[in-house]
């Protein structure tokens, strides 16, 4: 049974079931307070609050999302233990950014498993950013770092491993559609999916997590 670890929400609405728009981390309504008006203004949640899978129990499950990741599992470990991340967090960042598909390149042509801009592949092997290990080893660091500069506030790091920022709008967050990138908008159901997705090993794909879908219009590839 899930133990429920965020406090005196009263407009945050937990489910143990995980349903398109809430789960045991919460609503999409709650974590993206303030994104229809006003200005994403999240609460603060730490880390060590978050409601999460054991990564090596989640891939002993037939179902697992997390099959495309199992190849990785040891630098999941290695690097979740060295910057003291949850290694399930980081393998669902590379679910959410690539499928754990590390030819990946993104629409503004963000590279491999942890989609890293091109200012994180400067120190690449051999300028190949893709590199599994300097790929998940990069993209870890750079989520430690966010957690530190905004003094372990989770949601707002993980929105802003996505591009989101405090303040950011609707008309923000889907600025970029209707431009050649469109695939550059910012996921509004990416906290939802993330959280309530991928951590809880679940697909948030196939099960399609959230109430935005404002990357469905976009061409693929």
């Amino acid at each position: 049974m899930y133990t429920l670890l965020f406090f005196n929400q009263s407009l945050n609405v937990f489910t143990v079931d995980i349903t398109s728009q809430s789960g045991p981390n919460g609503n999409i309504y709650w974590m993206n307070c303030g994104v229809g008006d006003s200005g994403w203004n999240p609460t603060y949640v730490n880390i060590n609050q978050l409601i999460v899978k054991d990564f090596a129990t989640a891939l002993q499950d037939p179902n697992t999302p997390f099959s495309a990741c199992s190849s990785y599992t040891d630098k999941f470990y290695e690097y979740g233990q060295q910057f003291g991340i949850p290694p399930i967090v980081i393998a669902s960042f590379a679910m959410q950014e690539s499928s754990c598909d590390p030819t990946t390149v993104g629409g503004a042509g963000e590279q491999g498993l942890m989609q890293l801009t091109s200012d994180k592949c400067t120190s690449a092997p051999n300028g190949d950013c893709q590199d599994i290990d300097y790929n998940i080893k990069t993209g870890t660091q750079y989520f430690k770092s966010l957690l530190d500069d905004n003094n372990g506030d989770v949601l707002l790091s993980i929105g802003s491993y996505n591009g989101w920022f405090k303040g950011m709008t609707y008309a923000d967050a889907t600025a970029a559609a209707s431009t050649g990138c469109c695939r550059c908008q910012n996921n509004l159901d990416y906290l939802h999916q993330f959280l309530n997705g991928w951590c809880q090993n679940v697909n948030a794909y196939s099960d399609n997590l959230g109430m935005y879908h404002n990357l469905d219009a976009c061409p693929s590839g």
